[in-house]
């Protein structure tokens, strides 16, 4: 694909720097690609200030994480106006919320007799934002886990040991947020929300009353027949298809950039579309 609209950087979980990925989307000869870290816009400006370098256009863009009964809900955000203070206050709250989770989880290590060195943690993440693929690392390296797999399933994913459910941000608020902004939303990667197709269309059509403007129905992930199910369900509801490949580097291997995404034309359709939604 030409146009990766879905892309983690070190700002978050991903284990590449901005500028990496510009060089990395270059030599795969892309044509245009935003960053999307989770809850901040640490590596956006770096990447949009040297996007024309590698000949890329870019797409200032972020990726929020949200729940909804018991259910993790991301939604993409694009075109976003960095300058935005209520934006801005809203990402740190995010920010705090994840600083106070991690602390949460740090006390549900020490009842199984393992202690958490936050410096470590620090050196691991390389940038502001700290997150649960973070501790997994430390397990591994500190031999409590063989990997990262059995770091998710034994203590961080959902049934795991120190597991902690992430405070309330709605995703109605994430996508009114991203309208306000002048920004363009979409439903990320929906297959990874719910399997529930009754569910998932009731939570679109909320969404798109908050001003929902697109679902991601091109994903690394999907097959071919998932991705047509959910365009069928985009063109549904009048809603514009946004697609990337949720490329993480290291963290996710498997996983390359233009893996998924959009041609071109389709690009620019979005590009010139989604103000309607405003």
């Amino acid at each position: 694909m030409e146009v990766d609209l879905h892309i983690h950087t070190k700002y978050s979980d991903g284990t590449f720097s901005p500028i990496e990925i510009l060089k990395m989307a270059h030599k795969r000869k892309m044509k245009v690609i935003s960053i999307t870290d989770h809850d901040t816009i640490d590596g956006v400006t770096l990447g949009a200030n040297n996007a024309k370098e590698y000949g890329l256009e870019f797409v200032k863009g972020i990726e929020i994480s949200c729940n909804q009964d018991g259910r993790d809900v991301h939604i993409l955000g694009y075109f976003l106006n960095l300058e935005d203070s209520f934006f801005q206050k809203e990402i740190k709250y995010l920010q705090l919320e994840r600083e106070r989770r991690n602390s949460k989880i740090i006390e549900e290590f020490k009842k199984y007799n393992i202690f958490i060195d936050m410096k470590e943690i620090e050196k691991i993440s390389k940038g502001n934002i700290m997150g649960r693929p973070h501790f997994a690392h430390y397990l591994v390296e500190n031999k409590y886990a063989r990997n990262m797999t059995e770091a998710f399933s034994k203590y961080l994913g959902k049934s795991g040991l120190v597991y902690v459910e992430r405070e309330n941000f709605s995703p109605q608020r994430a996508v009114e947020l991203i309208r306000k902004n002048g920004g363009l939303s979409s439903l990320a990667h929906p297959k990874l929300i719910t399997e529930d197709d009754n569910y998932l269309e009731k939570l679109i059509v909320d969404l798109k009353d908050k001003g929902l403007a697109a679902i991601e129905c091109n994903y690394s992930s999907f097959t071919k027949a998932e991705s047509k199910k959910y365009r069928k369900l985009a063109n549904k509801h009048s809603l514009l298809v946004t697609g990337g490949s949720d490329f993480h580097g290291q963290n996710q291997l498997g996983v390359d950039i233009g893996s998924g995404g959009l041609d071109y034309e389709r690009f620019l359709e979005l590009k010139s579309q989604y103000k309607k939604y405003l």
